[in-house]
């Protein structure tokens, strides 16, 4: 019995109660659930997504900056391939070595194509200069006077560089058939990888200067 008296006068205690703090305490229940929910579920979900937004913009600027590297890699082997055909080309004009029996072949073949006779060649004493190295060489011939210029435009335009320094003519044979007979001086190049070292003669000699230039003793 004094139970359910007890019970009646919380339930008209209770009913006592103002409207307003009900309402505060319902509010008041509602924003603890909602700071639990903030920091245990909605706050790590943020976290989680900030943290993925962040990997995400690490492997976008990865990803760019690997397509960036291949499409300049691909342009370096595009340029590489153009400047080895250049080179390659060069080498035709300059060669790395004398290479005399293709220079003979060539000039040779020029003279059969124009009709004139080679008769001698002879290669000189290659003369280094900075980077590249002459190699003079004396050719004899004989044929008519235009096919001696025909033969002159030919080696012009050989792929390998052939200068003709000088050259002279000298007329042979009957007024009725005049053959024209001449040499020259042509000069074809070199390329030299390395520079050319000074010779040991002109070391010693620098020395014998600096000893000559010493006091002498007394």
């Amino acid at each position: 019995m004094k139970l359910d008296l007890n019970v009646k006068g919380i339930g008209k205690k209770l009913t006592k109660v103002s409207r307003i703090y009900k309402l505060i305490f319902i509010l008041g229940i509602n924003i603890l659930i909602f700071v639990l929910l903030f920091f245990f579920i909605i706050k790590p979900q943020f976290e989680t997504k900030k943290k993925l937004l962040t990997e995400y913009q690490g492997i976008k600027k990865d990803l760019e900056k690997m397509i960036a590297v291949k499409n300049n890699m691909e342009k370096s082997r595009k340029e590489y391939t153009e400047l080895q055909e250049a080179l390659k080309q060069v080498l035709k004009q300059l060669p790395e070595t004398k290479d005399i029996p293709n220079l003979l072949r060539n000039v040779s073949n020029v003279g059969t194509e124009t009709g004139i006779k080679v008769k001698y060649f002879e290669p000189k004493a290659m003369q280094n200069k900075e980077f590249y190295a002459e190699l003079p060489f004396e050719i004899k011939y004989s044929g008519s006077y235009h096919n001696i210029g025909y033969f002159f435009d030919g080696v012009r335009k050989l792929e390998r560089i052939i200068h003709i320094a000088n050259f002279s003519l000298d007329s042979k044979g009957t007024p009725a058939k005049i053959v024209l007979e001449g040499s020259c001086l042509a000069k074809t190049y070199v390329y030299l990888k390395e520079q050319p070292k000074p010779k040991k003669e002109e070391k010693k000699g620098e020395k014998k200067e600096g000893k000559g230039a010493e006091t002498p003793k007394k």
